[in-house]
């Protein structure tokens, strides 16, 4: 069973419960195998000898069969929302990675599944002005669920680290 949260944050400078930055957190069960079958994906290259790489535009992660029950928790969370799952896929980061200030226009809401990192850096969000920072650390197992127009980041990342996530858009 999956457990929800809202965000609640102090500071209002930038707030996602404004009525166009909605954000939602999930508890979700990922097992060990789970994570292992993604981190298969990326096997064929050795820790050190890349900055980020990303299944997007090649698999819907979501699709592996030891996903399909992850995959379903996904779908009823969405359902919960009136929406739809379109395309999904995992990033994985280590020493110096980053990924730049960026939107899923076009979608609806977005999601991240945090799966794996030890102090994982965390994602940054930016109100419409790129102004104010909204900072969501990494928390293993947790799915986090935003408006896919939310500007968003992972500033490079400061120890070799490792960061697994999935990333998701959807749709109504």
């Amino acid at each position: 069973m999956t457990s929800k949260n809202i965000i609640v944050k102090a500071d209002r400078s930038f707030d996602p419960f404004a009525h166009d930055h909605l954000f939602y957190e999930y508890d979700v069960d990922i097992t060990d195998d789970q994570i292992n079958q993604i981190l298969w994906l990326f096997k064929y290259k050795e820790k050190g000898q890349f900055e980020q790489l990303t299944t997007f535009k090649s698999i819907n992660v979501l699709n592996l069969p030891l996903l399909k029950s992850l995959k379903e928790k996904i779908v009823h969370i969405l359902k919960e929302h009136n929406l739809t799952l379109d395309n999904n896929w995992a990033q994985f980061y280590n020493k110096n990675s980053s990924h730049g200030l960026h939107n899923h226009y076009g979608s609806f809401y977005s999601g991240i599944i945090y799966l794996k990192g030890d102090n994982a850096s965390p994602t940054i969000f930016r109100n419409s002005n790129l102004t104010s920072v909204y900072t969501h650390h990494f928390k293993k197992n947790v799915l986090l669920l935003f408006p896919s127009i939310v500007f968003h980041e992972v500033e490079k990342l400061k120890n070799d680290e490792e960061r697994l996530i999935i990333s998701f858009n959807t749709n109504r």
